[in-house]
């Protein structure tokens, strides 16, 4: 092989390269969703009794993500906002203002399926100061 075929193979390396190291670093990585989701019902922002709920109340909303990426909240199929994971977590502020039935959504991306609540049942509440009386 010539000096001039060897350069040809070499720049034809070169720019295989580029273009493959590229398209890596537009790609994004494969496992960037959603990988949990809860509800923080403390005895600060929570409710009285685990898995119960109350209008009035608040609660966080805590989403697994990968760090800084935007993570978007629906409540009942409606978008309520978006979220940069700080620490691997996405934090969203729920005051459920009624009483009824209600699913939560965070997904990272159009892509994400997402990490669903699955159907939560609010009730009456009654914010004491320092925690969240169900009573019905």
């Amino acid at each position: 092989m010539g000096a001039r075929s060897k350069g040809r193979v070499a720049a034809a390396g070169v720019a295989f390269a580029s273009v493959a190291a590229a398209g890596a670093v537009m790609a994004g990585p494969a496992s960037a969703a959603v990988s949990d989701i809860q509800i923080d019902n403390s005895a600060l922002f929570g409710s009285v009794g685990e898995q119960r709920y109350g209008a009035g109340c608040g609660y966080g909303v805590i989403a697994t993500a990968p760090e800084d990426s935007n993570v978007d909240f629906y409540i009942n199929s409606n978008k309520v906002a978006t979220i940069k994971a700080d620490g691997g977590k996405a934090t969203y502020p729920w005051f459920p203002v009624a009483p009824g039935k209600y699913t939560i959504v965070a997904k990272e991306g159009a892509q994400d399926p997402g990490k669903s609540t699955g159907e939560i049942t609010v009730g009456v509440g009654v914010y004491t100061g320092s925690s969240c009386l169900v009573i019905g």
